[in-house]
């Protein structure tokens, strides 16, 4: 299995991700299911960003954006 690219600037700490491009599998082993993810969708589970970069997804670091708050 080839190895994931690196993408410059991407640390293995950063708490949020954007996919490059559209990455999907299908589990065969045990006929789980099918994963997909969008291209330019954002993921904050460090958990899921490690299962991603494992399996080769194209990712690159995006900044925290704090939830915006509704002025009264």
């Amino acid at each position: 299995m080839a190895r994931p690219r690196k993408v410059q600037g991407e640390g293995s700490n950063a708490t949020h991700v954007r996919l490059m491009r559209a990455h999907g599998y299908i589990e065969t082993r045990f006929n789980r299911g099918r994963y997909h993810w969008a291209a330019g969708e954002v993921i904050t589970n460090p958990d899921e960003i490690a299962h991603l970069r494992e399996r080769g997804a194209e990712l690159e670091p995006v900044e925290c954006q704090e939830p915006s708050h509704p002025h009264p």
